[in-house]
């Protein structure tokens, strides 16, 4: 029992230490539903949705380990005529291994409507840093950061039909006085859906370079405005995801988790506030 619980261990290390930033904020919404990017996603850090002004903040806990634990924070304020202003802000650690900083400012705004259609652009610009621990003889591993942009882009049909496309790290950003400490490049597509009230699906596709494609789906319904069921699943890894939402007058949470093949589950907690206009 103690060999396994050290294998997996390992397994968790390695995968956490080589993947630099791989994931997207910790938002409990786009978690559940699927796991979709949460730039495109339903959830507080979507560059389309949400309204007036809200603000938040994240916190996940990967495979239930503590030392994995990410802590995020956001503010938005949207306008039908200015645009929607997002920021971001996120902090991930593996103690006395390495340390990653996020700052991300996002913006969008419509391109152009008409009685069924809308199409609105947005774009994010990433603060990155990266820093690295000491070495087993006590040597500073130093420290590197960089900036990346993003591009999204989505199209509402009839309000019940949404496609996007999001395309995370444009300027192919590498980390790293050589270069040589990637930053994860892909570009997913999504297609939403509404076929009833406040029942909603979301499928995506996401290429990541160098890895294969993944797909996800997820489905949220509302029986009643204060609360919301969610449910999902994704590939590569296969998971599935899950998790409810509760709104209260201006106060909302959100929880969020996905399983792994052989790893324990991931939880991904929201709380957050909509000053409504």
């Amino acid at each position: 029992m103690n060999l396994l619980k050290t294998l997996t261990l390992i397994i968790i290390f390695a995968s956490a230490s080589f993947a630099v930033f791989d994931s997207s904020f910790p938002d409990a919404v786009s978690s559940a539903m699927g796991d979709i990017p949460s730039s495109i996603g339903p959830g507080p850090n979507s560059l389309f949705e949400g309204e007036g002004i809200a603000a938040g903040g994240g916190y996940r806990r990967s495979f239930n380990y503590a030392d994995f634990d990410e802590l995020a924070g956001w503010a938005s304020w949207s306008d039908s005529k200015f645009g929607r202003a997002l920021l971001n802000v996120s902090s991930y650690s593996v103690p006395d291994i390495s340390s990653e900083t996020r700052f991300a400012l996002g913006y969008s705004r419509h391109l152009f409507a008409d009685i069924h259609t809308e199409l609105d652009l947005a774009v994010k610009a990433n603060l990155l840093s990266l820093s690295y621990g000491e070495s087993t003889d006590g040597i500073d591993l130093g420290s590197t950061m960089g900036a990346s942009f993003d591009f999204a882009a989505r199209a509402l049909i009839y309000d019940r039909t949404s496609v996007f496309i999001l395309v995370d790290n444009l300027t192919a950003t590498n980390l790293g006085v050589e270069g040589d400490i990637e930053v994860p490049r892909a570009v997913t597509g999504a297609i939403g859906y509404s076929p009833y009230t406040n029942t909603n699906m979301v499928f995506h596709v996401r290429r990541e370079a160098g890895r294969d494609f993944t797909y996800g789906l997820g489905i949220s319904a509302e029986p009643h405005e204060i609360i919301t069921f969610r449910l999902g699943a994704a590939t590569n890894p296969d998971r599935i995801t899950g998790g409810i939402g509760l709104k209260y007058n201006i106060f909302r949470f959100d929880y969020g988790l996905k399983s792994h093949p052989v790893l324990p589950l991931s939880h991904t907690i929201n709380l957050g506030i909509n000053l409504v206009r």
